[in-house]
């Protein structure tokens, strides 16, 4: 055997005794970056999850308990044509049906 041979052998086990390690604390490291980058994944799946869930409760909820409740005018113009305004503007309707007449209109009643 040639000293060349002999000073390459030594030079690939030397490679090799300096690679392993390097290679095993790759290794090791990887996988501590994939379990965080896992668990972050996971936390922002439940956290959506939890999210979604919470609104769409929130909107089952509103609908069935809160019930807006209120009094109301409907308040009619006159029609441009001119057939049935003074009956429209002589009554304002209510929710409850009762007929309220307006400012400066009288009724037939009332003459």
């Amino acid at each position: 055997m040639t000293d060349a041979s002999v000073n390459g052998r030594k030079q690939d086990w030397l490679a090799w005794l300096l690679l392993i390690p390097i290679l095993i604390a790759a290794a090791v490291v990887g996988f501590f970056v994939f379990v965080v980058i896992l668990g972050l994944v996971l936390v922002a799946a439940a956290v959506l999850i939890a999210r979604l869930w919470w609104l769409r409760r929130k909107m089952r909820n509103a609908g069935a308990s809160q019930t807006l409740e209120g009094e109301y005018v409907v308040i009619r113009t006159p029609a441009r044509d001119g057939g049935s305004a003074e009956r429209e503007a002589a009554s304002t309707e209510t929710n409850a049906g009762t007929v309220l007449p307006q400012r400066g209109v009288r009724d037939k009643d009332s003459r």
